[in-house]
């Protein structure tokens, strides 16, 4: 396995998230209903589908709107958080989901001519 292969976090949509089970991936998204405890959120990301993001620690904030998540695909549309990262209301609001979707779609159905992932 290669250095970028160790790090690699493919960009993925909701739906994609059953082919990835047990593998860390990256996620965009919009954020909503954060669970009352803080320990899970929902999040739609640019195929229109829904999936949950299972904290390891209660959110410390409150998170809506576009956000990122770093995580390993636990059983079917669940993701454990890593990490996130909230954008500011502005990015959100003018941010192209549909457009990043159509982009991760490419990068899926042609991995040799993108490389996918997030290095740490």
């Amino acid at each position: 396995m290669t250095m970028i292969e160790n790090f690699s976090k493919p960009r993925v949509n909701t739906s994609m998230l059953p082919l990835h089970q047990g593998q860390q991936v990256c996620l965009l998204g919009m954020a909503s209903n954060v669970d009352k405890n803080g320990t899970s959120f929902k999040l739609t990301t640019g195929d229109g589908k829904e999936c949950t993001i299972k904290m390891q620690d209660p959110l410390s904030e409150y998170v809506a709107g576009l956000t990122e998540v770093h995580g390993r695909v636990e059983n079917g549309t669940t993701v454990v958080c890593d990490n996130y990262i909230p954008f500011p209301e502005e990015t959100s609001a003018s941010f192209d989901l549909e457009n990043y979707n159509q982009a991760v779609d490419l990068m899926s159905r042609f991995p040799d001519h993108y490389i996918q992932g997030v290095q740490e």
